[in-house]
């Protein structure tokens, strides 16, 4: 077993200087991935995010996976429901999310936090074990 380290890890916050520079976020805004009104890139000298009241941090690959501004508020209540934020999700997630929402409203049903959990739960499939003998009959499954 390895020893736990005593060693508190540097806060979330703390990310490092940021890649996004204004030219970056200008091609994203030509590219209609985000609205110039909207977002900011950071000072080149900050190290750690510090968002102002009613921003977020956002991360450039959430936009790769198909995060687009404004969030519907079926996504806001699934993050509530989850009690997540949106700088702790992943590229992953929003492809789950955005396939959810492409369903429900591609079969014109009203996509819900609630349907969200039922379709993305996570459920126990029970697997089988033949036990081969050596006769050549094969045994019960076992669990």
């Amino acid at each position: 077993m390895v020893p736990r380290s005593t060693v508190k890890p540097p806060p979330t916050r703390a990310l490092g200087y940021s890649h996004m520079t204004r030219e970056v976020l200008e091609g994203m805004i030509i590219r209609g991935v985000v609205d110039r009104g909207h977002v900011r890139a950071p000072p080149p000298d900050q190290g750690s995010a510090r968002p102002e009241l009613d921003e977020v941090v956002v991360f450039r690959d959430f936009f790769t996976a198909g995060l687009r501004f404004p969030l519907d508020p079926v996504v806001v209540d699934i993050f509530r429901l989850f009690t997540v934020y949106l700088h702790q999700m992943t590229p992953t997630s929003f492809i789950r999310l955005h396939l959810f929402m492409w369903l429900a409203k591609t079969g014109r049903v009203a996509p819900t936090a609630e349907a969200f959990a039922r379709v993305f739960r996570v459920h126990y499939e029970s697997k089988s074990i033949i036990v081969h003998k050596k006769d050549g009959v094969s045994g019960e499954p076992e669990p």
